[in-house]
């Protein structure tokens, strides 16, 4: 699911990606929280606009860390627990 998601990141597929989000996901950022796929696609493919590469996931079970790094030097990464092969909860830092 991991791989379907970066593809659909790396297409810059809005659609693609909200379908592999939870119609219902929390999503927490620095700029407060969104609730829903459209939302925490838009979001993630606003980060990935940014970053000029990812690291592989680290992943534990249902939860997973996707770490990226910007041109600037700059990194952050997205928690995401999956279920039922959607994203049900997002955390970026």
């Amino acid at each position: 699911m991991l791989e379907a998601l970066a593809a659909a990141v790396a297409g810059g597929d809005a659609g693609a990606v909200a379908a592999l989000y939870d119609a219902e996901v929390p999503w927490l950022g620095p700029d407060g929280a969104r609730v829903g796929a459209g939302p925490a696609a838009e979001r993630h493919l606003a980060i990935a606009a940014d970053a000029v590469a990812w690291d592989p996931p680290q992943q534990s079970g249902a939860k997973a860390v996707l770490r990226w790094r910007a041109a600037d030097g700059r990194r952050g990464s997205l928690v995401v627990e999956v279920r039922r092969g959607v994203v049900v909860f997002a955390a970026e830092t």
